[in-house]
């Protein structure tokens, strides 16, 4: 019975810590960040300089969206899989929208000290 305890112990420990690991195939939060922050500003980009061409606005954010991707060396599958999982992990997508929070404000810091 001791044994048999310690067997479901070990095996609650294992399965909570892989609970916690983020699979193979989707991008690590430390990747995410920083395309993911590069997509909300490839968002705004389209809204500001096609606002008045409502009819092809979508194709234009996904042309900037492609760009985004072509930077980062992804394709677009690959990016979405990765969204998509953090999407259906609320506790890793708070982390990861956090991290792009810190990395924004990281950003905006770093431009005004080179406004001064």
């Amino acid at each position: 019975m001791k044994h048999l305890s310690i067997l479901i112990a070990i095996g609650f420990l294992m399965a909570c810590s892989r609970q916690n690991d983020i699979p193979n195939d989707v991008m690590s939060i430390d990747t995410m960040k920083t395309i993911v922050w590069d997509m909300a500003h490839a968002d705004a980009l389209a809204q500001n300089l096609y606002k008045k061409d409502t009819g092809s606005i979508q194709l234009k954010k996904m042309a900037l969206y492609q760009k985004v991707f072509t930077i980062h060396n992804i394709d677009k599958k690959t990016f979405y899989n990765s969204y998509d999982y953090y999407q259906l992990h609320p506790d890793k997508n708070k982390i990861l929208m956090d991290s792009v929070a810190n990395y924004a404000n990281r950003i905006r810091g770093d431009a005004f000290k080179r406004l001064d």
